[in-house]
């Protein structure tokens, strides 16, 4: 029996430019895409990249391909992927903020402030950073950080319909997730730190 893939898995493929044939995908869970090129994991869990530049690459959950026992490793995996993207190309990827005051320091999570110096040391420009809401690995919604007005409009109209509704702990959770909620409409310049997840675009000129 087929189990069917969660759609959540791919919703990054509606902020993303386009998906060129030989789109590089680090999937974060069994979500294939058609023309896409998947690596194998080498023993110690990093991605075995085949080519050394991509026309575009996919990485909804940076913390599924680390390297086991790396320090730094999200931020050497994100520069590792950024430098194999080729001219013109795209890069989007997925990951857990390490500043979140839902789970601070969280293995494999990533400041967004060190996500972008990390792809522009790499020559990766035009960067958008979106809210991953409830999460990156199984986002719901997708909202670009940078635009007030829709941040607005999720926080006040769509906020509830991306908590999680079961699970250990569920109620202890979304106290805390409504206290965020209203500490970042009310400091708009808090958001970007308060947030759960992001994910970030960026392209290659």
């Amino acid at each position: 029996m087929i189990s069917e893939v969660d759609a959540r898995l791919l919703n990054w493929r509606f902020i993303v430019p386009g998906e060129p044939e030989g789109l590089l995908l680090l999937p974060a869970g069994v979500e294939t895409v058609p023309g896409a090129v998947t690596p194998a994991k080498d023993p110690a869990g990093a991605p075995q990249l085949i080519d050394l530049y991509y026309p575009a690459i996919a990485a909804p959950d940076l913390a599924a391909w680390l390297p086991r026992g790396r320090r730094g490793a999200t931020a050497c995996l994100l520069a590792d992927l950024a430098a194999a993207v080729a001219p013109g190309g795209w890069l989007c990827a997925g990951f857990a903020n390490r500043w979140c005051p839902i789970a601070p320091m969280r293995t494999g999570s990533l400041s967004s402030g060190r996500a972008l110096r990390v792809i522009r040391r790499a020559g990766l420009t035009q960067a958008e950073l979106y809210a991953a809401l409830p999460g990156h690995r199984r986002a719901a919604f997708l909202v670009p950080l940078a635009r007030r007005a829709e941040m607005d409009h999720m926080l006040r109209c769509l906020f509830q319909t991306s908590v999680p509704e079961r699970g250990l702990g569920v109620v202890a959770f979304r106290r805390i997730l409504h206290v965020m909620r209203r500490a970042a409409l009310l400091t708009p310049r808090m958001r970007r730190h308060l947030m759960p997840a992001y994910y970030l675009v960026a392209q290659r000129p």
